[in-house]
């Protein structure tokens, strides 16, 4: 089953983890209006190729945030 694989990660380490198939991420994100994929977009994350992309290398992805004053860094990526 393709999952979705998101790790978060404070000073390299990564301190949990989630998996999510990609069959209900799909049908929730053709729910989402254009302005939210495009907000999405904006802060680094590609919709389309994590649910699409038929090589999972490419679909790697990382945002940096801030949460409770923490610098942390999440990796999305997909699992065939």
């Amino acid at each position: 089953m393709t999952t979705i694989l998101i790790e978060k990660y404070v000073e390299g380490a990564c301190v949990e983890e989630l998996r999510i198939p990609v069959g209900p991420l799909q049908f929730v994100a053709g729910l989402l209006p254009g302005s939210a994929f495009q907000e999405l977009q904006r802060q680094g994350l590609d919709i389309d190729a994590l649910l699409n992309e038929t090589n999972p290398d490419r679909a790697v992805q990382w945002l940096d945030v801030e949460e409770k004053n923490v610098r942390k860094r999440i990796r999305i990526s997909r699992q065939d």
